[in-house]
């Protein structure tokens, strides 16, 4: 018995040794060295769905910095109009698409995508387009039916059809990069998310799986599951040190491209999502107690704030 439980001490000595050093090496070291993916080299097109604001336009930009072209794909032309002018500002030499279509919508707009799209030599998806749609709110108050049709079509169905579009073209060129946008609500449970977080479990489960069909063609496939970052979504106004903006999240996530398949990227969401797992498999009811704790707080902070 002594013996087993030193050999247990030591295995759980290495598990922990592993698990920080790993951190280290996907979150700083690994890009440091030049061991993340060059996202030059899959090709001359970038596409961004959910590309007007938040964490969609901060990848379009950092795609551009790189000398990419991009597509940037939203709902609304103007905005569309207004952030091709603000990248073609700072990267001159670039081409960029712009495609106006609303996701929620359904089958309609595919067809156009698949047309749109059909001539350009993609090798970057970034499919981040999503909706908060009953994020810390129960989902019996939920009032309106539509809102439930929105957010599948447009956390769901947006990404497996945008997805299926791209990648018969990635898999004859034998390379391609597909980053889809989670969420940390999709990881773990998230009573006061239900809907929201139903969907981006979606997103991990899909991406986890196409990953291992796809990885021996070539292509990578990583989820990316963000926390809180200050974006429209979120509602939040101020960066933190442990709640970043869009810039700084994106410059974290394209560290890890090609370390990890599955990250929250950004050091403090990769600390948050390692706990937040570990705590649902060993204890789940204490989970589900501290997620509506915080999404209560959450909500009632928003609500303050209309007020004044």
């Amino acid at each position: 018995m002594e013996m087993i439980g030193v050999a247990a001490v030591a295995l759980l000595g290495l598990k922990i040794a592993y698990n920080v050093t790993h951190f280290f090496y996907t979150a700083f070291v690994g890009a440091a060295l030049g061991h993340n993916i060059d996202l030059r080299q899959h090709g001359p097109w970038a596409v961004v769905t959910g590309a007007t604001d938040g964490i969609g336009k901060a990848y379009a930009q950092k795609l551009a910095s790189l000398g990419l072209n991009i597509v940037l794909i939203s709902r609304t032309l103007e905005k569309l109009q207004q952030v091709a002018e603000e990248i073609k500002k700072s990267s001159p030499s670039i081409e960029i698409k712009i495609i106006a279509v609303n996701f929620t919508d359904g089958n309609s707009i595919y067809s156009r995508l698949r047309t749109e799209l059909a001539d350009l030599d993609i090798g970057i998806l970034i499919n981040n387009v999503g909706m908060a749609v009953g994020f810390a709110e129960p989902f019996a108050d939920i009032a309106d039916d539509q809102q439930l049709h929105d957010v599948v079509n447009c956390n769901i169905m947006s990404m497996a059809r945008m997805t299926h579009i791209v990648l018969p073209l990635m898999m004859e060129r034998q390379k391609g990069i597909i980053i889809n946008i989670g969420s940390i609500s999709g990881a773990f449970s998230t009573p006061l998310a239900t809907i929201y977080g139903a969907t981006k479990a979606f997103v991990d489960k899909f991406s986890r799986d196409l990953s291992a069909e796809v990885k021996a063609k070539g292509i990578v496939v990583q989820t990316v599951h963000p926390g809180y970052v200050v974006t429209n979504m979120s509602r939040l106004r101020r960066a933190t040190m442990t709640k970043p903006n869009p810039t700084v999240f994106v410059e974290a996530s394209f560290r890890t491209l090609g370390l990890e398949s599955r990250t929250s990227a950004f050091w403090y969401h990769k600390i948050e999502l390692y706990w937040g797992e570990m705590l649902r498999f060993f204890a789940p009811s204490l989970m589900e107690k501290l997620v509506i704790s915080e999404l209560t707080r959450y909500r009632e902070k928003i609500i303050n704030r209309k007020r004044k």
